[in-house]
């Protein structure tokens, strides 16, 4: 069994808005189906997990984290509303309006690259959910009807884990979403490269309503990695409450959710290639299976795991909640005998409606949706880092392929930046450290740990 060292560290510090860094790059181009070289030394990585979570920007997690691309001083957008503009402002809340997000939503926000779109968007929601026009001193607002929310950011202070897991491992401040809409094309787009509108869609469009008869006949990784022999499991979390441990509990323990439910976060079930593979689809299983996985060493060699929307950080859902479920499930893995074989990926689907000032890229014939946090953690990741290449969740569809030397699915994957620049494959394994699964978090900053090559 793994040693753990529990990570200790002081209050958290007010942290300065740091200047921006060089604009975008673009992204290259290669053949789709063409087999990738697998780099040298990420054979040493023998167990991929992502982490996926729903709806939040980079500016709303990490807008003032040293070193990234963060929020610029002097912003502040029109207040639709009347009165003084809205600047980006810190959240202490635990709970937030939820602003709106689907496709027709993104292109308000992004205004053609001005990304000053976010509040007129925010707040037509609010008047077409009736919702009160708020924020004066004769109408305050209520949590969760504030359409100023969109322009709110947290900090060290209140989510510590994730900026302690960006402190000790890697902060990518270019992780943009897949396509500027709601959760399930950008999942789909997680699964299979694409986001089900192209041909081979056979049911409802990506936007429309799920039902457990919705199917969609393309092919996702999971096809590729079943005839290749390449283990996998899909973990689907059976309950809206996390233990001690930050372990999910069970909605019922003889009774948990059904794995192979199809939801806007759960489409894999709805993949023709797992309805017409009984194979396939026993390796779908609740989250308790991730645990068990973890503490034995089964690990598969790639696993996904997708909470329910209590555990997601979605609003209105508190984001400590899903920071400590998070916490939980790379606790698992550093406790287990598979940390040193091993690399946790976290990000969010979608940007969620919430302010990000860097206007998305475009990659083949659509843009990409705004940025999102991306985080990744394995005891061969470099410490400290902030990269800033773009990636999108293709990027993590790339590092399968290429270190199991899989065929590409699409040309998203196909032109995608690895994130090999994320790995210092010539330092000694770093020892793990956990931090604690609850709602308070491990102050940050944790002490750094000492590199040995």
């Amino acid at each position: 069994m793994t040693t753990l060292v529990v990570a200790d560290g002081s209050q958290p510090p007010v942290s300065p808005l740091p200047p921006q860094v060089a604009p975008v790059e673009p992204v290259g181009r290669v053949p789709v189906g063409v087999t990738p070289p697998e780099p040298a030394g990420l054979n040493k990585i023998r167990h991929f997990v992502f982490i996926v979570q729903e709806n939040r920007s980079f500016d709303s997690y990490f807008g003032t984290y040293p070193g990234a691309d963060g929020i610029p001083r002097g912003i502040c957008l029109p207040n639709p509303n009347g009165g003084p503009c809205v600047a980006p402002h810190h959240d202490a809340k635990t709970a937030d309006f939820d602003p709106p997000h689907l496709a027709a939503d993104a292109q308000t926000e992004i205004a053609g690259g001005k990304m000053n779109g976010f509040l007129v968007a925010a707040v037509a929601k609010a008047k077409s959910s009736k919702y009160p026009v708020c924020g004066t001193s004769s109408v305050p607002c209520k949590v969760g009807q504030d359409p100023r929310d969109t322009l709110a950011w947290q900090d060290a202070r209140d989510i510590p884990n994730y900026w302690n897991y960006a402190h000790l491992y890697v902060l990518q401040d270019r992780m943009f979403s897949s396509t500027a809409s709601n959760t399930l094309p950008n999942r789909l787009y997680l699964l299979t490269g694409q986001d089900g509108q192209s041909a081979g869609k056979a049911s409802q469009p990506p936007t429309g309503p799920l039902t457990q008869e919705t199917e969609y006949r393309i092919p996702a990784i999971t096809d590729v990695l079943t005839s290749h022999d390449v283990s996998w499991r899909y973990y689907v979390a059976d309950g809206n409450k996390i233990d001690v441990q930050g372990q999910v509990v069970p909605t019922t323990p003889t009774a948990p959710l059904a794995p192979l439910s199809i939801s806007l976060l759960n489409p894999l079930p709805a993949l023709i290639g797992i309805r017409t593979d009984a194979v396939q689809r026993s390796r779908i299983v609740n989250t308790a299976q991730f645990y068990r996985d973890a503490r034995d060493g089964t690990l598969p060699e790639v696993a996904w795991v997708v909470p329910t929307m209590a555990l997601s950080e979605h609003p209105p859902y508190d984001t400590r909640i899903g920071m400590a479920y998070v916490t939980g499930l790379v606790d698992a893995v550093m406790a287990g005998p598979d940390w040193y074989s091993s690399a946790i990926f976290i990000s969010y689907d979608e940007w969620g409606g919430f302010y990000d000032h860097v206007a998305p890229p475009h990659l083949d014939e659509k843009s990409l949706g705004p940025r999102v946090p991306g985080l990744v953690i394995s005891p061969y990741a470099r410490q400290g880092y902030v990269d800033h290449t773009v990636y999108t969740t293709a990027s993590w569809l790339k590092m399968i392929e290429e270190r199991f030397d899989l065929p590409t699915l699409t040309s998203r994957d196909a032109s995608a930046h690895d994130m090999r620049a994320d790995f210092d494959f010539t330092q000694q394994p770093r020892t793990p450290v956990a931090l604690s699964p609850t709602i308070e978090g491990t102050a940050y900053p944790v002490p750094a740990q000492a590199i040995v090559h």
